[in-house]
């Protein structure tokens, strides 16, 4: 404290001569710039024209150079922004993504049923919440002639049930209702969160505050920015206090969402009377009331009430993102196809090798040809440059992590031909023959993994996950190469 206070002064002092600093340059500039334009009052005009233009000419340039450095680009991008999406990009993409051979049928459905949507028009509505929360009584009470099952036990809704409603308004809406929480374990599975990218508006229905698994749950639907509308039902259970309290919970756990819309409902209402008996006494009778959702339907309302346009590019763009989702998972496992197809052919070719080989010699092969092809092709699935250094590394690291396992693979390879009948006593070359199979087994679903989750080639890495794969499943591994082996020694014999 004692330092601040010595300071303070000091930090005040140094305000005030930057101050008197400035207002002396400020002063001694309008000073020259006053004597210099007395000095071209007094010469001919055709001079103070030809400085105007000079400076005029050193100005101008000056000036646009510092707006063309200051002012963004057009073009530029904010880092880590996406790109926007549209429809005819996307359509474009599946179209290329077919001919590449990528399974396009779940992203080719997201658009037809996209395209269907917007010919009937009608607002989708989806409704989230545990299978407690009361969804299902909730749409029997906006729409009586609705037949949902209701269930206090167990889900029953796993399939998405949809009803159509006309509001008093005659608004055209269809209400969703998809798997509960409860059955998911506390999570939106990926046909309930499908479903909220289809949709207009998201109702999460729960009952009283929020839980854990509830908030956790709303995150990802907040994440769509598409009108979301929380709806507390059962408040008839409580005083008016304690109603305003739960509201005033639930509004303070989302508050960072300050255009989120906080309503009270109740499905099932029920009011308890006394019934006089016929005898004098009496008795009290639990009597069941409409249901009220008025304040829903109002908040319903103002979501719809001139923003069709904005719903419909709201919708637009989540189903867009899903469609390039959907691509982007499906073009990861046509790589990984591709990558196990590869891995199983140069195995095969390994183990081919070895039985040919006159002397085997991991080295030879995992440094050579097949080795170097193996990983060039995988990083041309992946779109990865194969640069030939780190091609070499990899194979390197991988080949000293072979010499300390060799000996093992080779035992466990002569253990496992034991296994067939009429086999006996393997020649060396055979059990070579499967280690190769092994080895290149390993590398390239190492390489692949590698090229997938980091999207490049590190040679560190890969060894360090190929020495990981090469002893996982030995035994299982080694015995469905010895048959491969054996399948293989066989056809070259009769050939």
């Amino acid at each position: 404290m004692k330092l601040i206070s010595t300071i303070r002064p000091l930090l005040a002092l140094f305000v005030i001569i930057v101050t008197v600093l400035l207002l002396m340059m400020m002063l001694n500039l309008t000073n020259y710039a006053l004597e210099l334009w007395q000095h071209l009052q007094s010469l001919p005009a055709v001079f103070t024209w030809l400085v105007g233009v000079t400076v005029g000419t050193l100005l101008i340039p000056s000036i646009w150079v510092i707006w063309r450095i200051l002012r963004p680009s057009a073009g530029t991008v904010r880092e880590g922004a996406p790109e926007p999406l549209d429809e005819v990009s996307l359509r474009e993409r599946v179209q290329q993504a077919e001919v590449s051979g990528v399974d396009i049928q779940e992203a080719l459905h997201e658009l037809e049923e996209l395209g269907r949507r917007r010919v009937h028009g009608r607002i989708q509505i989806t409704l989230f919440g545990e299978i407690s929360s009361g969804k299902s009584s909730l749409i029997r009470a906006l729409v009586p002639q609705a037949e949902a099952e209701t269930s206090v036990t167990g889900g029953t809704t796993r399939e998405l049930m949809h009803y159509h409603w006309v509001t008093a308004a005659g608004d055209e809406l269809v209400l969703t209702d998809v798997p509960g929480l409860n059955e998911t374990g506390g999570e939106l599975d990926a046909l309930a969160m499908e479903e909220a990218h289809r949709a207009h508006i998201v109702v999460f229905v729960c009952e009283g505050d929020l839980s854990r698994s509830e908030f956790n749950a709303l995150k990802p639907l907040l994440a769509l920015e598409k009108p979301l509308i929380v709806a507390i039902n059962k408040l008839d259970r409580y005083s008016t206090e304690d109603q305003d309290a739960i509201r005033t919970r639930v509004r303070e756990r989302l508050e960072q969402y300050p255009e989120l819309q906080i309503v009270g409902i109740t499905t099932r209402p029920a009011q308890t009377v006394v019934r006089q008996l016929p005898d004098g006494s009496e008795e009290e009778v639990l009597r069941t009331l409409p249901p009220l959702t008025g304040e829903l339907e109002k908040a319903l309302q103002r979501a719809i009430d001139g923003r069709q346009d904005l719903l419909e590019s709201l919708r637009d763009n989540a189903i867009f993102g899903l469609v390039a989702s959907k691509l982007d998972d499906a073009e990861a496992a046509h790589r990984r196809h591709t990558a196990d197809e590869l891995v199983r052919k140069y195995t095969r070719r390994a183990i081919l090798g070895g039985l040919a080989a006159i002397s085997p010699g991991t080295d030879i092969l995992i440094q050579g040809y097949l080795g170097t092809s193996l990983v060039r092709e995988l990083c041309a699935v992946y779109d990865v440059p194969a640069r030939e250094l780190e091609i070499e590394k990899v194979l390197d690291l991988s080949t000293r992590q072979i010499r300390k396992v060799l000996p093992l693979i080779l035992a466990v390879a002569g253990n496992a031909f034991k296994a067939f009948p009429g086999v006996g006593t393997i020649a060396g070359g055979l059990m070579h023959a499967v280690a190769y199979g092994l080895i290149f087994d390993t590398l390239g679903t190492s390489v692949a993994t590698i090229l997938e989750t980091r999207g490049e080639l590190r040679p560190a890495p890969t060894s360090l996950l190929f020495r990981e794969k090469l002893g996982e499943d030995l035994d299982t591994r080694i015995r469905s190469l010895a048959r491969l082996a054996l399948e293989s020694s066989k056809d070259q014999k009769r050939q």
